[in-house]
């Protein structure tokens, strides 16, 4: 998508075929995979490749990036993973890891985030970080708690308020909490009393973006909201609209940011929230960000 005319352009060398039971496969060369199970894919203009994986398991400068497989156990219940770790320009794609049942959560400067997963797959926990040099792998948080994303310096996950009624759905949280990745400290963020709230991303400063629905049973909504949060307690909203049972429902994805501001894909389009504070839809294109445009 050129900015800002919006005009679209589909790039052959973007697609991707399934590979085996679990893998996908670029169709330009040299070949990259990645897991089927993560449906995104990544654009990175200092290489000039399309990645099949989200941005968050991309390194900082684009060069590497890290999926993972499962191995099956008995009765089809899963028996452990595999990281791989994966050169952009060249293809290399080397197992750096195998033990346990691992995701991958973020690529950060230290190294791979990953959270821990059952033999069913169920809901991730705690936090671990890979260095895809060594292969070697260190807790960094407690197994007891889900965390979903990791940035800033911190891993986030959330919870509801005492006193709180919980909001619909299969992991209701009506506040953000971070968890500080040096000081071991947890923080409230944000607090929606009565809506669901998710940390969807950071902008070129490391702020962070949450999102907050009103919802009638998890998997419908009755209003959106989007926040911009600069400190603990200190949030400006930028966004209030009709939830997913109206069909003008925007349903903002993860955020990229660049120099003009900060990219949002959705459901009704591509929007860019500039440095003044305006959100502004720029394209109808539907679907994920996947690459910056500076």
């Amino acid at each position: 998508m050129t900015f800002p005319s919006g005009d679209l352009t589909v790039d052959p060398n973007g697609a991707f075929q399934s590979f085996g039971d679990q893998l996908v496969r670029s169709v330009a060369k040299p070949f990259l995979y990645g897991s089927r199970f993560v449906l995104a894919t990544t654009y990175t203009r200092r290489y000039g490749r399309w990645l099949p994986t989200s941005v968050a398991a991309v390194s900082p400068d684009s060069s590497h990036y890290a999926y993972w497989e499962f191995t099956s156990g008995p009765q089809g219940q899963i028996a452990a993973s595999k990281i791989h770790w994966v050169n952009v320009t060249s293809g290399s794609d080397r197992v750096v890891s195998s033990e346990g049942i691992y995701v991958v959560l973020d690529y950060g400067p230290d190294g791979v985030y990953l959270a821990a997963t059952g033999p069913t797959g169920e809901a991730q926990s705690g936090l671990w970080l890979l260095d895809p040099s060594s292969g070697s792998l260190r807790a960094v948080a407690p197994s007891n708690q889900m965390f979903y994303l990791v940035g800033a310096n911190s891993a986030w996950t959330g919870d509801v308020a005492p006193g709180d009624q919980a909001p619909g759905g299969m992991r209701p949280m009506d506040r953000v909490i971070g968890l500080d990745l040096k000081s071991r400290v947890s923080t409230v963020w944000l607090r929606r009393p009565g809506m669901q709230v998710d940390a969807i991303g950071f902008d070129g400063q490391g702020h962070l973006f949450v999102s907050a629905r009103r919802t009638l049973d998890g998997a419908t909504s009755t209003s959106e909201e989007l926040w911009l949060v600069t400190q603990p307690g200190v949030a400006r909203q930028i966004y209030s609209g009709p939830g997913s049972d109206s069909p003008d429902f925007v349903g903002f994805s993860t955020p990229l940011a660049d120099s003009y501001g900060v990219w949002f894909g959705s459901k009704k389009g591509v929007y860019l929230y500039t440095p003044d504070g305006t959100l502004k839809k720029v394209s109808s294109a539907v679907g994920e960000v996947a690459g910056r445009c500076s």
